[in-house]
């Protein structure tokens, strides 16, 4: 068993000694959780997890560790996080919130929506842009490739960290690159680069700059979303903590450009218990006018990922199926529908995100014993 097994083993056991919690020890229960995991993994700087409850409208949200290990500043709950490829869960829903809105279809090609300049470039690298549909895009299934593939692209994190990227200089980087995957519908892959493309339709088709458009798509206001926003695009709300310090290898990436993932399959920062929120309100139907819009948006199409659907995909901890999805930086936020809570975990160190399936399995079972 390894160290953070053990260490979650624990705290769960801890709590299963007592017959019937008081709601309070909750939060109590959950932090002992968070503190045991840092002890545990000494490589790891710091952990957020929130919590919430929708049946029973309960919140909670804790920290241990470091927000910043060269100045051994303390982690706080409320701090925001990069989300990294969290962000293609709101990417996806703003589109399906377009085609609601009538302004396209999932069936439509992307040569009907891409701006001509962007369709151009695909083309010439062998993407047939006008077989390739918007559902392909959002469920991986388009045969795009992915430009953080490649090599020397990640390793700009290092040689070059301040520089600002463009989604056209991305995308050209992609073609010069890499080939297409394959055909549209035959396979999936998992492609950044498919959603900046779906960044550049919601920018075109609701002419707004992508941050304001997906926060107005997707209802920010109405569901609280108070101190969540789309980095570098639009400014930090007011009164939000300081951004966490995250890193990769014992890089540092706090003061890395933004941009490098910014454009629609990355960008967001949020605290990790409006992650949660946001999720619970999107599986609880409350950003879609329609209900069959959400089922559409979970169906999976692929069984990669437990089942990759539309900027969601599946998990199973402590044997409960959740749904969400989870970041390069070390986010992940799942809903487990049986269980009626949704989790959402921030690791600051990259290297240890694997991590996040075990928290989720020790909070599951904290949870289990608070009934």
């Amino acid at each position: 068993m390894s160290a953070l097994l053990l260490a979650a083993s624990l705290v769960a056991s801890q709590a299963l000694g007592l017959a019937r919690p008081a709601t309070d020890s909750v939060q109590i229960r959950l932090q002992q959780l968070a503190d045991s995991v840092v002890a545990a993994r000494p490589r790891m700087p710091g952990i957020i997890i929130a919590v919430e409850q929708p049946a029973t409208g309960r919140r909670w949200s804790v920290a241990a560790g470091l927000a910043d290990t060269a100045r051994r500043t303390t982690l706080t709950p409320d701090q925001p996080v990069r989300l990294a490829s969290n962000t293609k869960t709101y990417t996806a829903a703003a589109v399906l919130r377009l085609v609601e809105m009538g302004r396209l279809s999932l069936s439509d090609p992307l040569a009907k929506h891409l701006p001509s300049s962007v369709d151009s470039l695909l083309r010439r690298d062998g993407y047939a842009t006008d077989g390739i549909t918007i559902e392909q895009v959002l469920n991986h299934r388009a045969g795009l490739n992915e430009h953080p593939a490649v090599r020397s692209y990640v390793a700009s994190l290092r040689t070059d960290p301040q520089h600002h990227w463009t989604p056209g200089e991305q995308l050209q980087w992609l073609v010069d690159s890499l080939a297409p995957v394959g055909p549209p519908g035959a396979q999936f892959r998992y492609s950044d680069s498919g959603y900046v493309l779906l960044g550049l339709i919601i920018e075109r088709y609701s002419g707004q700059s992508l941050g304001v458009a997906v926060r107005t798509l997707v209802r920010f206001d109405r569901l609280g979303l108070r101190h969540t926003w789309w980095e570098q695009l639009e400014p930090a709300p007011r009164g939000v903590a300081d951004r966490a310090h995250q890193y990769l290898g014992g890089l540092d990436a706090y003061g890395i450009d933004p941009s490098f993932d910014l454009y629609g399959g990355g960008g967001l920062v949020a605290p990790m218990a409006e992650v949660a929120h946001f999720l619970t309100a999107l599986l609880d139907g409350q950003v879609f006018d329609t209900r069959e819009t959400l089922e559409t948006m979970m169906r999976p199409r692929s069984p990669e990922m437990n089942g990759y659907g539309m900027g969601l995909f599946g998990a199973v901890a402590a044997g409960q199926a959740g749904r969400g999805h989870g970041g390069f930086w070390g986010t992940t936020a799942m809903v487990f529908p049986d269980a009626g809570v949704t989790i959402a975990v921030a690791i600051t160190d990259q290297g240890e995100s694997r991590q996040a399936n075990a928290v989720m399995g020790a909070v599951l079972k904290v949870l289990a014993v608070a009934r």
